[in-house]
């Protein structure tokens, strides 16, 4: 199996440059609130930019719902949400501030999973959310790619038509064929999802086809590669792309305003219990009492 990786799959040697001056890495985080009455979290988005250490929070949003939805179904909307707001809050950036590449904490490319998670509004957000930020780029000439860190997906695994020889992932075995420094060619995630599946309802609703590759940013045999998506328009800058990310690679082969966007943007327990501190008032000012704020634990900490 690996031989054939091998054989049929191209690698690249990424040089390392500095093409972009300015470098914006886009994150969000979420934190459930442990409430007795509902399902309560909070999801926030952070923008930060390189060399400059320049921060543009975006506004947190809470999500609540009633217990009668289950836990899964709660996350999966959560998860959603959490995408929309991270493309939102870099659409924002860009449009009071500029920035030469602008790279997203996530994908661009969608499994079709996503057209069955949440709920079907939080999907056409999601959808509308990247459809006006990769069109705000393309306007303004911004480079823009989607960094996925824990790369899961079989896109390879499929063309290569071992999916059924094996359940382990595109990133797993090319950690056994792949050296630090290497990249794959590009690919069509949504290629080969109609290819294999029939179908990538989800992503023929992204306004842009995207293209693929995996990236060795790591010499750390324990680290997989990641993947890095990019629209159509982005294609021809392909190399300075994975030359960015290979020249700015800390922390296990992550790129660094990515690394920075994430301790950034991590909602930690202070931030939860202002929150909470918050919420409880204003739930004593609109009913009349507290106790509806109760935490599922007795007082929230």
């Amino acid at each position: 199996m690996l031989d054939r990786v091998k054989r049929e799959v191209r690698f690249h040697k990424v040089m390392k440059r500095c093409a972009y001056g300015s470098v914006v890495g886009v994150d969000a985080g979420r934190q459930r609130i442990p409430l007795a009455s509902y399902w309560f979290a909070v999801i926030a988005a952070l923008a930060f930019k390189v060399p400059e250490a320049k921060r543009f929070l975006g506004s947190p949003e809470s999500v609540k719902m009633s217990y009668d939805v289950s836990g899964d179904k709660f996350h999966e909307i959560v998860s959603v949400r959490r995408e929309t707001i991270l493309f939102r809050t870099a659409r924002k950036f860009l449009l009071e501030d500029s920035a030469d590449l602008i790279l997203i904490d996530g994908p661009l490319a969608f499994g079709n999973w996503w057209v069955m998670k949440g709920e079907e509004r939080d999907r056409e957000s999601l959808i509308r959310s990247v459809n006006s930020f990769l069109k705000l780029c393309e306007e303004r000439r911004v480079a823009v790619a989607g960094v996925v860190k824990r790369a899961t997906a079989r896109y390879l695994v499929n063309e290569l038509g071992i999916g059924r020889e094996t359940s382990l992932s595109d990133a797993f075995l090319l950690l056994q064929t792949m050296s630090f420094g290497e990249r794959t060619e590009t690919f069509s995630p949504s290629k080969i999802l109609r290819k294999f599946f029939h179908k990538a309802p989800f992503m023929d609703k992204i306004a842009y086809p995207i293209y693929s590759f995996y990236i060795r940013l790591s010499p750390n045999p324990l680290v997989s590669p990641v993947r890095i998506d990019i629209p159509e328009f982005m294609v021809d800058q392909v190399d300075d792309i994975a030359g960015y990310c290979l020249y700015s690679a800390v922390c296990d082969g992550i790129p660094l305003p990515i690394v920075k966007a994430d301790e950034e943007v991590r909602i930690t327990k202070r931030f939860v219990r202002e929150v909470y501190s918050e919420l409880v008032p204003r739930m004593e000012r609109i009913f009349g009492s507290a106790s509806l704020a109760a935490a599922i634990w007795g007082e929230f900490k």
